[in-house]
């Protein structure tokens, strides 16, 4: 059992055993599940000075409830943050970490935590399509040639930082860094040309953003010294470019589609922050309400083991377990990594 397995750990990632306890163990609806979720990210985030962040977590929680009408197929995605984050410490202290790769706890706080937080975006592009839809199978029925008609949702300044810096920019290097051959810039306007916007890069750009925001009102000359403002919080300029543009790349990357890895997978000992969120996110699938299914996938359908340097997933459902087997072999190297 992965909780068995990390609580000692919990405390060095901020959490609390017996509240992580309650969250995992209780049955909880769905709607008292997301507040437990939020509260506990709440508290994770209060220790560095970023609670900011936590109206990002909350509005995409009232957000996804309140959809559930308009797009019922709809999956949780703030629960799931949660189980990201929480698998992601144990893939990271057990698989990673033994090996040399190991993420650092900060950097994994920020993108397990916020990888998601861009999606009542890319719902917000997919509830009008029913409606231009709707539209253009009046304009059928009647027999009129005319042109389709579509909504495209464009977002503006998003990309934009303080000091003139941009955003895309930033990302860049560390992709670079790591060895990927994304272009991020290429993929946002894609993203944008194709009207269909991706939440990863949605996510990654506003947490970039908010943080900016806040680097700007505590360090505005971005000094490359120790600022304590307010006492306990630190805002070094190195910080900033080294731990929060590392996550926000992290973030970018993990739900772009395959074809973008093709050339330079991800690697866990070029890339691990990047590969462990990915691999983090593909791997949570159980607890996630959906039209389907109510409560989700129950946990007991999946299995994590980690014996030396390889990692077991074992998924009882076999058109699942094909399923989660693709998304990880067609975007990492998977040495050490089973699905069965």
């Amino acid at each position: 059992m992965v909780f068995n397995s990390i609580r000692d750990l919990l405390w060095d990632y901020g959490c609390y055993e017996n509240e992580i306890r309650e969250f995992l163990f209780k049955r909880w609806g769905f709607r008292r599940r997301q507040k437990e979720a939020i509260s506990i990210v709440d508290g994770i985030m209060t220790a560095h000075g970023k609670q900011e962040l936590l109206g990002h977590v909350t509005e995409l929680a009232r957000v996804e409830y309140g959809i559930r009408e308009l797009e019922p197929w709809v999956r949780d995605h703030v629960v799931h943050a949660l189980l990201s984050f929480l698998l992601g410490i144990h893939i990271n202290e057990h698989f990673m970490r033994p090996s040399g790769y190991g993420v650092d706890k900060f950097q994994w706080k920020l993108s397990g935590l916020f990888h998601d937080i861009g999606y009542p975006v890319q719902v917000a592009g997919d509830v009008a399509k029913p409606f231009a839809d709707r539209i253009n199978k009046i304009k059928k029925d009647l027999n009129i040639k005319a042109p389709d008609v579509f909504f495209r949702l464009i977002p503006m300044g998003i990309d934009q930082l303080n000091n003139g810096v941009e955003s895309l920019n930033l990302i860049q290097r560390r992709l670079d860094d790591w060895g990927l051959s994304v272009d991020a810039t290429r993929e946002y306007r894609a993203m944008l040309d194709s009207g269909r916007i991706c939440h990863g890069v949605m996510s990654s750009l506003s947490v970039l953003y908010v943080i900016d925001l806040m680097y700007q009102k505590y360090n505005p000359v971005r000094e490359y010294r120790d600022i304590y403002d307010p006492p306990g919080i630190i805002w070094n300029q190195s910080y900033f470019e080294n731990d929060v543009v590392s996550a926000c790349a992290a973030i970018f990357v993990h739900n772009l589609p395959a074809h973008c890895f093709a050339r330079t997978p991800l690697d866990k000992q070029k890339a691990p922050l990047a590969f462990l969120l990915r691999l983090a996110d593909c791997l949570q699938d159980w607890d996630r309400p959906s039209a389907d299914n109510s409560r989700g996938i129950s946990n007991r359908e999946f299995k994590i083991s980690i014996k030396g340097d390889r990692l077991i997933f074992t998924v009882n459902d076999t058109k699942r377990r094909k399923k989660i087997a693709a998304e990880v072999k067609a975007s990492m190297l998977t040495t050490g990594i089973e699905i069965c």
